[in-house]
């Protein structure tokens, strides 16, 4: 398997999606099956980060669409992690996204380059709490 996806802090309040080598279109579906799996087992707000910095795939609107159909109803704020080269490129891609795909590509969709950037936002925007086990 290419990828991990786990709750990242004690509290089951934020899930980590992490690619860990090279991914496919399936891989990338799979991954969010297992992520709305997670998700569709608490009925809190959960919120998400997604480690894109070893992922290129690029989605179509088919994706888009199919991604939209996963998203469960406690989903919260996304941070999506990215190469800062990539930026401008994944900004545009979300704006797309968010019309064909509205609940997939949220509003509240964050940028962030570290795995610290994206725990600081969601502390600050969100009240979220890390304990010692969330993984670096």
């Amino acid at each position: 398997m290419v990828f991990k996806v786990t709750w990242y802090n004690t509290n089951k309040t934020v899930v980590l999606q992490q690619y860990e080598g090279e991914a496919t279109k399936d891989d990338l579906y799979e991954m969010a099956k297992e992520s709305a799996r997670l998700l569709n087992s608490v009925s809190h707000k959960v919120h998400l980060i997604v480690d894109e910095r070893k992922m290129d795939n690029v989605l179509n609107t088919s994706d888009m669409r199919f991604l939209d159909k996963l998203v469960p109803p406690n989903q919260g704020a996304v941070v999506v992690l990215v190469p800062d080269h990539r930026l401008r490129y994944k900004e545009v891609i979300h704006n797309m996204g968010n019309k064909i795909a509205p609940k997939a590509f949220v509003d509240e969709t964050i940028f962030a380059s570290t795995l610290e950037e994206a725990r600081h936002y969601l502390k600050e925007a969100h009240n979220i709490e890390f304990d010692d086990t969330s993984v670096e």
